[in-house]
C-alpha cells in the first residue's frame, strides 16, 4: 500500500472503506453458519426526513455491539428497515401540497398515496446515504419496509387472527382526536406540556330555587354539551341537591345532579360539570350513570348543529363568546389564572380534542400478561434496570389499544361492509361485516356483491410491533427465522417503552411463542449544553452529516460515546467531537511511527521480552478484561473512556516514547494490531484504513478475532515505579518552573533490588525526566523530596524555595492523612468487614501500609528541609 500520509483525512478514506465492506459482503450474514447468532433489529427510522443526533447515538451503540460480537465469533445480523410512519409522513406530504395551494382531497386517495410513495423513495435514499456515512454495519440485502407488499400481508394476517380470537373489536369510545390530522391518536402519540390558562367559575341555576351551584372549568365552551353536574356523595355542601337538577345556561336544558366518589371535593368548588362526549373521565362517569352523550364538535374542532347559534364556530372563538354570554347573564362568577396540561398531537402539535368516535381496538389485558411475566422472571432484561418499574406500571394499568386511524397512508384495515345489509347505525351488529385478508366477492349474509372496504388505516405501531419476526420470514419457518430469531439485543430510547418495546414483547409471545429479544438497552436523550431539548426552532440541533463533513464519522461516533453517561441525558457539545478528531489523529500518528519500523510480516511476540514490553502487554491485558466486563453490562461510555486513556496516555505518551530510547521488536506492532481490533467497533473507518496499510493477515479488520490476554504479561515489572518516578520528577520541575533543557541531579535511597531496576532504566529516566547524574546516596544541601513507598528521591536544586517545598510536602501529608483515615474507618467498620471479601480486605490493608510508609518518608523530608 502507499506510504502513510502525514495527516489523517477522513473525507478521503471513509467512503472507500464502506464501499470495500459492501463489495466483500461483510455485513451479510449466512443463516447456515455454525457460529452462534447475534441479531439486532434497528429501531425503524421514519421516512419523514433526515436523521438526527439521536439517531446517530442510537445506531452507533448498535453498530458497536454488532462489530464487537462479530469480532468475538458470532454470526451477526443487524436488520435494516424503515417505517412508513403513517400520520407523520402524511402530515409532511400534506404540508408540501399546501405549499402548492392543494389539499389531498384535490388529488383523491389513490393519487395522494402515489405522491407519498414518491416522497418515501426520495427520503429512503437520503436515510440510506446517511446511515452509510456513519459506517453502520447494516445488512442491506435484507432491508425491509413496513408498507411493502410482503410485510403488509403479515400485518393483515395478524389483524384477522386477533379478530377471530375476539381480541379485536369495534366500539364507540372517547379517543384523542387531532383536528388537524382528522384522526384518532393513541395516548402515546399525544404530547402534554404545562401551559398558562384560566379557571372559569360558572353559576348553574338550581331548578325551582333561587340559588346556584358553581362549577370550575378550564374549557367553558364544552358546557354546551353538558349532561349532568356531579358532586361527591359525602360533600355536605351539596348532599341536599343530589337527585335534583340544574338549568344549563345558554342551552336552556335541564340536567341532573348526580353523586360519585370520583369527584375531588377539594378541587375548584367540589362540583363537576359532566361532558361525556368531550372528556375521558366524564365519558366513564356517563357510562356508569347512564347519562346522555351529546357531541358538540365537528371533526375539525368547529362546533356543530347541537350548539344552536354556535354552529360552525372555531372552538376557541366559541370559548370567548361563551364567556361573554355568561357575563351578560350574570353567571360568570370569577376567573383565576391556572397552570394546566395542554395535550397536543406529537406530529402537527395541534391541541387535541377528546372525542367519542367509532374506532377499532385491541384487547390488551391477555396480551400483556406474558410480557409482564417474562420481565419479572428475568428472561427479558431492561438496562438500566430502573426502567422496569415504568414498564410494569404501564402494563399493569394497560388500556385497550385504539388501532384505527383516519388516514390514507398506511395499512388499510381488512374489514369489508356489504352496502345492502350492513347497518352503520347499529355499532353492535356484525351483520354485513366481513374481516378477511382478501376482499370478498359477495356478502356471506345476504349474497350482495356491492362490498366496500373500511376507509381507515391501522396505527403505525400495529405494523412495527411485529418487526423482530415479520422481517425474518414469519409465518414461515424460514432459515433466517430459525437461525436469527429470537434476536438478542434491542437498543432504543426509553420514550417508546410503551409504544414499541412492550408491544413487541406481547407480539413475540402471541405469534411465535417466544420472547423477541433478551436484552433491552435504553440510551439517554441528547440535549444541548444548557440541558434543553434539541429542536430546529431553537437552532441547537446540528445535522450529523454537517458534523461528519467537519470532523469525520469516527470523531462523531467516539465523541458522542465519550459524553454519553449510562443513566443521564447527554449534554451535547461539539467540543466532544474535537476530542474525537484529536484522538483519531493521535492514533494515526502513532501508527505511522510504528509503520516505519514494521517488518511487513504478521507481528509475533518474540521469545525474549523487555520489562517495558511485559508492562505494556500487562496493561493491555487489564484493558481487555475491563472491556469484557463493561460490554456485558452495556457500559459503552466506560469502554470509550478506558480505550481513550490507554491509547492516548499509556500507549502513546509512555510506551512509544520509551521505545524511542529502548528499541522494541514486533511488540509495538503487535499491541497496535490488538488496539485496532478493540477500537474498531467505536471508530471503524480509521481502524480499517490503518489495518489495511499494515497489510495484516485478514482481508478486513471486520473478519479479525478479538484479542486474548497474553499469559507472559502477568509477571511484575519495575516499569510502574520508573513511570511514577518520572511523573513525580516532572511535577517538581513544573512546580519550580525549571527549564525543560536543564538537567537535574537525582539522589535515590532504596533497596538493592530497586537500585538495580533504576540502573537498568537509567537512559529512560534521564531522557524522560530530564536528569543528569543519578546517585544512590543521601544528598546534602537544599533538595526537593519525592517520597514513594519503595524509594526516596531527592533532586538537587539551585536556589530552591524552602517554604514553597515545605508547603508542597505538607499538602501531600494532608492528602495522605485523609486517605489513611478513610481506609482505617472502612477496616474498622463491622458491616464493611462482613460484606468485603478477603481479597478486598488484604488489598485495602496493603494500600494503608503504603500510605503510612509514604507519609512517614515525607515527614522525614520536611525535617531535613
Amino acid at each position: 500500500m502507499d506510504e502513510f500520509p502525514s495527516t489523517y483525512d477522513p473525507e478521503g478514506i471513509e467512503q472507500q472503506c464502506y464501499d470495500y465492506w459492501l463489495k466483500h459482503g461483510l455485513f451479510t450474514p449466512d443463516a447456515r453458519s455454525k457460529k452462534p447468532p447475534y441479531t439486532i433489529m434497528i429501531p425503524l427510522p421514519n421516512v419523514t426526513g433526515r436523521l438526527t443526533l439521536g439517531h446517530a447515538l442510537n445506531n452507533s451503540i448498535q453498530d458497536i455491539l454488532i462489530r464487537y460480537k462479530r469480532l468475538t465469533g458470532y454470526e451477526t445480523l443487524w436488520m435494516m428497515g424503515m417505517d412508513h410512519a403513517g400520520i407523520a409522513t402524511q402530515v409532511v406530504v400534506e404540508g408540501r401540497l399546501l405549499e402548492q395551494n392543494m389539499k389531498k382531497e384535490d388529488l383523491g386517495r389513490e393519487k395522494f398515496v402515489q405522491e407519498v410513495w414518491k416522497w418515501k423513495e426520495q427520503h429512503a435514499n437520503i436515510i440510506r446515504t446517511q446511515l452509510k456515512r456513519m459506517g453502520f454495519a447494516l445488512d442491506w440485502s435484507r432491508e425491509q419496509f413496513t408498507l411493502s407488499d410482503d410485510y403488509s400481508k403479515k400485518v393483515i394476517k395478524v389483524f384477522v387472527a386477533l379478530y377471530k380470537k375476539g381480541w379485536i373489536y369495534r366500539g364507540e369510545y372517547i379517543v384523542n382526536w387531532c383536528p388537524r390530522c382528522l384522526s384518532a391518536l393513541s395516548d402515546e402519540q399525544v404530547e402534554t406540556e404545562e401551559t398558562a390558562g384560566w379557571l372559569y367559575y360558572i353559576k348553574y341555576p338550581l331548578t325551582g330555587l333561587d340559588t346556584f351551584i358553581t362549577i370550575a372549568t378550564t374549557r367553558p365552551e364544552t358546557m354546551l354539551g353538558d349532561t349532568a353536574v356531579c358532586v361527591h356523595p359525602d360533600d355536605q355542601r351539596y348532599q341536599k341537591y343530589i337527585g335534583s337538577s340544574v338549568h344549563l345556561p345558554i342551552m336552556d336544558r335541564e340536567i341532573p345532579i348526580i353523586a360519585d366518589e370520583y369527584v375531588d371535593p377539594e378541587f375548584g368548588t367540589g362540583a363537576l360539570k359532566v361532558t361525556p362526549s368531550h372528556d375521558q373521565f366524564d365519558f366513564s362517569l356517563a357510562k356508569k350513570h347512564g347519562l346522555e352523550f351529546i357531541n358538540i364538535m365537528n371533526p375539525d374542532a368547529t362546533l356543530n348543529e347541537n350548539t344552536k347559534t354556535y354552529n360552525t364556530m372555531d372552538r376557541y372563538a366559541a370559548r370567548e363568546r361563551v364567556i361573554k354570554e355568561l357575563q351578560d347573564l350574570g353567571l360568570l362568577d370569577k376567573t383565576e389564572k391556572y397552570r394546566l396540561p395542554l395535550a397536543t398531537c406529537e406530529r402537527c402539535h395541534t391541541p387535541i380534542e377528546p372525542r367519542v368516535s367509532r374506532q377499532w381496538f385491541v384487547k390488551m389485558k391477555e396480551l400483556s400478561e406474558p410480557a409482564l411475566r417474562t420481565v419479572a422472571e428475568g428472561a427479558v432484561k431492561l438496562h438500566p434496570g430502573r426502567w422496569t418499574n415504568l414498564y410494569n406500571h404501564w402494563l399493569e394499568n394497560v388500556r385497550d389499544w385504539c388501532i384505527s386511524r383516519q388516514l390514507w397512508w398506511g395499512h388499510r384495515i381488512p374489514v369489508y361492509y356489504c352496502t345492502k345489509c350492513y347497518d352503520p347505525d347499529d355499532p353492535g351488529s356484525k351483520k354485513g361485516i366481513v374481516v378477511s385478508a382478501r376482499k370478498p366477492q359477495k356478502c356471506r349474509w345476504c349474497g350482495g356483491t356491492k362490498i366496500v372496504q373500511d376507509p381507515d388505516v391501522l396505527d403505525t405501531w400495529f405494523s412495527s410491533w411485529l418487526w423482530p419476526f415479520a422481517t425474518l420470514g414469519w409465518p414461515n419457518k424460514s432459515r433466517d427465522f430459525k437461525h436469527f430469531y429470537p434476536t438478542q439485543t434491542l437498543v432504543t430510547g426509553w420514550d417508546i417503552i410503551y409504544l414499541w418495546v412492550a408491544r413487541m414483547i406481547m407480539a413475540g409471545f402471541e405469534f411465535t411463542g417466544k420472547k423477541p429479544f433478551s436484552d433491552v438497552l435504553f440510551h439517554p436523550m441528547i440535549r444541548d449544553e444548557k440541558g434543553r431539548k434539541m429542536s430546529k426552532s431553537l437552532g441547537n440541533s446540528p445535522d450529523p452529516m454537517d458534523l461528519i463533513d467537519r470532523y469525520g464519522a469516527d470523531a462523531l461516533r467516539l465523541g458522542i460515546q465519550l459524553i454519553t453517561p449510562r443513566e443521564q441525558d447527554v449534554l451535547f457539545s461539539e467540543k466532544s467531537l474535537d476530542v474525537g478528531r484529536k484522538f483519531c489523529n493521535k492514533l494515526w500518528n502513532a501508527s505511522r511511527l510504528i509503520r516505519m519500523n514494521h517488518s511487513g510480516e504478521e507481528p509475533v511476540l518474540p521469545s525474549l521480552l523487555s520489562s517495558y514490553d511485559i508492562w505494556i502487554l500487562g496493561e493491555l491485558n487489564t484493558v481487555l478484561l475491563s472491556i469484557q466486563d463493561y460490554f456485558e453490562k452495556f457500559e459503552l461510555n466506560a469502554i470509550a473512556r478506558c480505550l481513550y486513556d490507554f491509547v492516548w496516555h499509556t500507549f502513546c505518551d509512555w510506551y512509544l516514547e520509551i521505545i524511542k530510547i529502548v528499541p522494541a521488536r514486533n511488540v509495538p506492532t503487535y499491541v497496535l494490531k490488538q488496539l485496532l481490533i478493540i477500537l474498531h467497533p467505536f471508530i471503524p473507518f480509521i481502524t480499517e484504513e490503518i489495518y489495511q496499510r499494515f497489510e495484516f493477515s485478514s482481508n478486513s479488520i471486520f473478519n479479525e478475532t478479538w484479542p486474548e490476554p497474553v499469559e507472559r504479561a502477568s509477571q511484575t515489572t519495575p516499569v510502574s515505579l520508573i513511570k511514577r518516578l518520572i511523573e513525580e520528577i516532572r511535577n517538581v520541575r513544573g512546580l519550580f518552573n525549571i527549564h525543560p533543557k536543564e538537567r537535574l541531579n537525582a539522589f535515590l535511597v532504596t533497596s538493592p533490588s530497586i537500585k538495580k531496576d533504576v540502573e537498568d532504566a537509567g537512559d529512560v529516566l534521564k531522557t524522560l525526566a530530564g536528569l543528569g547524574a543519578i546517585d544512590f546516596s543521601r544528598p546534602s544541601g537544599h533538595v526537593a523530596s519525592i517520597i514513594l513507598p519503595s524509594c526516596e528521591c531527592y533532586l538537587h536544586l539551585s536556589g530552591i524555595d524552602l517554604e514553597k517545598e515545605k508547603q508542597r510536602l505538607t499538602k501531600e501529608i494532608d492528602a495522605l492523612s485523609g486517605r489513611i483515615e478513610e481506609i482505617k474507618y472502612r477496616l474498622n467498620n463491622p458491616k464493611y468487614i462482613q460484606k468485603a471479601g478477603e481479597e478486598v480486605k488484604l488489598r485495602e490493608q496493603h494500600r494503608l501500609d503504603g500510605f503510612i510508609k509514604k507519609k512517614e518518608g515525607i515527614e522525614r523530608a520536611i525535617e531535613k528541609l
